[in-house]
């Protein structure tokens, strides 16, 4: 499996590692370490030199609970960044719920849109189709970060949050989007139990045949299952995390912490690459 990227490519053989770059005050591991341009553009520099594959900025935390950003404040936010990490010639994924940022970043040369609300605005595939890049959707119960927390009840949560993204990327696809990749969304409205369930439950998400992308770095389930309280030092249990996002099928890994997760894959993949099990 390819992932085609405006021109750039990467194979998606193997797991892969996304970068993580918050351009924001209110993140919930780092926020307002890289608001600066230069110090962003320097973050930008280690992760790519810690191994990542391509880079995820954000400039609006999505945290739940988070206050939404203007899409003017949002702009000004990314924008100066991304034209400054472009040249380092990784894939840049631009995190926004924004059809108007999306458009504004990838006429800027960005290459991929990860879309946390789940395309709730049909706008967002709109805009993808027409510059001819893939889109991320994930799973939200609400886009608005503020609600998502109440809106955590499921049934079956493996079983809705795959019926909601196999109609949303179909709607992505029906609007012209290149390529789709899927998302769970842990932590995005779910309980610790349910973001358990979705991790053990991946593999029934990644038989809909769209690379499946996964995202536990950091995050407050990883907290209450290790006892860690500090997100900056939750590096291994999100390595185990995505560890098993891997076994499971999952194709990309968004990470805060590249270095960790690079040599851990380095041996999973050496251990469970080619044997008769992988999926």
């Amino acid at each position: 499996m390819t992932l085609e990227l405006r021109g750039l490519r990467l194979d998606l053989d193997r797991p892969r590692l996304m970068g993580v770059l918050n351009l924001t005050p209110d993140s919930f591991s780092d926020g307002g370490r890289f608001l600066d341009p230069d110090a962003a553009l320097a973050r930008a520099q280690e992760l790519k030199a810690e191994g990542a594959d391509l880079l995820d900025l954000g400039a609006e935390s999505t945290r739940p609970g988070a206050t939404p950003v203007p899409e003017e404040e949002e702009r000004k936010r990314l924008l100066p960044v991304l034209e400054a990490v472009l040249p380092l010639g990784l894939p840049v994924s631009v995190d926004t719920r924004k059809p108007g940022v999306a458009e504004a970043a990838l006429a800027l040369g960005a290459h991929l849109v990860n879309d946390t609300s789940g395309l709730a605005d049909p706008k967002m595939a709109t805009v993808a189709a027409r510059f001819r890049a893939p889109l991320v959707v994930m799973h939200t119960p609400h886009p608005d970060p503020r609600r998502m927390m109440a809106a955590a009840r499921y049934l079956d949560v493996v079983a809705e949050v795959r019926a909601f993204l196999l109609l949303r990327a179909r709607r992505a696809e029906r609007l012209g989007v290149p390529q789709v990749l899927i998302d769970p969304g842990i932590g995005f409205g779910k309980t610790t139990q349910q973001n358990l369930a979705l991790l053990r439950g991946l593999p029934a998400l990644a038989r809909l045949g769209y690379p499946l992308l996964v995202g536990a770095s950091r995050k407050r389930t990883i907290g209450e299952l290790t006892g860690v309280e500090n997100p900056g030092s939750r590096v291994c249990g999100s390595v185990g995390a995505h560890l098993a996002a891997a076994l499971r099928g999952a194709r990309i890994l968004r990470v805060h912490d590249v270095a960790a997760h690079r040599e851990a894959l380095a041996v999973f993949w050496a251990v469970e690459g080619d044997g008769p099990d992988r999926p």
